[in-house]
């Protein structure tokens, strides 16, 4: 696979840093919270739930052995993207790694025209800012695509993946110019399974702007 890379405006610079423990980043215009950061805050009920049957301790060990898992798949994807593929994947990164990365080469053969890769943005309207997987076309719309492991399939996609691509949507817009035609998560399984996820970002601003006037109402 070969993919091309379009040139867009220059993204201001930002850093992140952190506040009490907690993300933000240093942008021209003042200092932000994370889009992660904020979405911690409204953890879904159903994860909830399952921390609270299984217990801190196991619930943490989980949620560490899935990041590191999502950070293998993550950067195998991104030198795929950048046209630097990495020849030994099982080597580097593991079996497990390699085998979701396998999984994910159909979806990847629907990018194009890469506008960004792990490319960090921020809105000053919202007052968030963030790091977006990939910018880029998909099935020739311009598209947030969010790269995702899990273990298993869940029956929907958990609702704070969408607000935090509609917050990298409205971000992008509002740093470069160019519109989002829609957001896609796509999501690889241990049980061997591409789900591809493809949404309209407009339905979600509002939950999103309302997720923010909350957190401000407790600060």
């Amino acid at each position: 696979m070969t993919f091309t890379h379009l040139p867009h405006p220059e993204l201001p610079e930002i850093k992140q840093i952190q506040i009490d423990g907690v993300r933000h980043y240093e942008t021209p215009d003042g200092t932000f919270l994370s889009i992660t950061s904020l979405l911690k805050n409204f953890t879904p009920e159903g994860i909830l739930e399952w921390r609270n049957n299984v217990g801190e301790d196991v619930a943490n060990y989980v949620m560490r052995t899935a990041k590191t898992r999502g950070d293998k798949v993550h950067k195998i994807i991104e030198s795929c993207l950048s046209n630097e593929p990495e020849n030994d994947l099982v080597g580097n990164h593991g079996v497990v790694a390699a085998g979701l990365f396998g999984l994910m080469v159909p979806a990847l053969d629907k990018i194009n025209r890469i506008r960004g890769l792990e490319k960090a943005v921020y809105s000053s309207r919202l007052k968030l800012a963030g790091r977006i997987d990939c910018v880029a076309e998909f099935e020739g719309k311009l598209s947030i695509i969010d790269f995702k492991t899990a273990s298993r399939k869940r029956d929907k996609v958990n609702e704070n993946y969408l607000i935090q691509s509609t917050f990298y949507s409205l971000a992008w817009e509002e740093r470069t110019g160019e519109k989002v035609d829609q957001i896609v998560i796509l999501t690889v399984t241990e049980t061997g399974q591409l789900d591809i996820h493809k949404d309209d970002p407009s339905l979600h601003v509002e939950k999103l702007e309302k997720m923010i006037a909350e957190h401000n109402s407790l600060d």
